[in-house]
């Protein structure tokens, strides 16, 4: 039986909202709001967060072993590197799943769903990031173990390097599955990227619990303008994902 191994990227270092991964919702860091929903997808069977080894990363560790997290330190830039490094220690796992540290309300039914299409159509890759139709911020990907081994070794650019889709996306050898939803929700925006957007998370959060649907927050936000129009900023374009850190 295969295995899935989770690795959520998260990392202090942020131009426009320094240290937003350890913001709180009513004494929560978003970070383990995030690791909260993570643990109610059921295919997922360990979770580790990967940061960088800058000394400013350390609350994020001190944060994994308060909740009895795996946290692996590696490279600050070379965000592939960081995967693959990481997923070296634990060779039992035979499937990566990739999520970030600034998707706090990801999904965890969307995350089984991206699962099953990768398992159901025996793809090398499998997301629900290209061409998408959810709302940014319920990002997933699923990598085979040695499609990522493949990308890490082979990827020469810097953005290549950063990005950890970048070399597999732009490649033709490998199969790859994408997850669309019901409708098309991709205008809403329920990342953290900057200060509008905490507060339509952390708004969202408070409102709804913590097994909720990206179908609720969509639904608070056509309820709530004012904060809706916080979420009105972002023009997402496609491949969006890859440019994150």
């Amino acid at each position: 039986m295969t295995k899935n191994l989770c690795i959520i990227q998260a990392r202090m270092g942020s131009t426009r909202l320094p240290g937003k991964v350890l913001l709180e919702v009513d004494g929560v860091p978003l970070l383990e709001y995030l690791i909260k929903r993570v643990k109610l997808a059921k295919k997922i069977d360990k979770i580790v967060v990967a940061t960088g080894s800058n000394q400013e990363n350390d609350p994020i560790e001190k944060l994994c072993l308060k909740l009895k997290i795996d946290c692996f330190r590696g490279s600050e830039k070379d965000v592939l590197d960081r995967y693959y490094q990481c997923l070296k220690n634990y060779p039992e796992y035979q499937n990566i799943v990739r999520v970030t540290g600034d998707c706090p309300l990801i999904d965890p039914k969307v995350i089984d769903q991206v699962i099953d299409l990768f398992e159901q159509g025996n793809y090398d890759y499998a997301s629900n990031v290209v061409s998408p139709t959810f709302p940014d911020g319920m990002d997933v990907e699923i990598f085979r173990r040695e499609v990522l081994e493949e990308s890490a070794k082979k990827a020469t650019t810097d953005f290549e390097r950063e990005h950890v889709n970048e070399y597999l996306l732009g490649s033709d050898k490998f199969t790859k599955g994408n997850l669309k939803a019901e409708n098309n929700y991709s205008k809403y925006h329920l990342t953290v990227d900057n200060e509008e957007d905490y507060l339509v998370v952390k708004f969202l959060a408070q409102n709804s619990k913590i097994d909720a649907s990206y179908l609720n927050y969509v639904e608070l936000l056509e309820e709530n303008p004012e904060i809706k129009k916080l979420n009105a900023h972002i023009n997402r374009n496609e491949y969006a994902f890859k440019n994150k850190k």
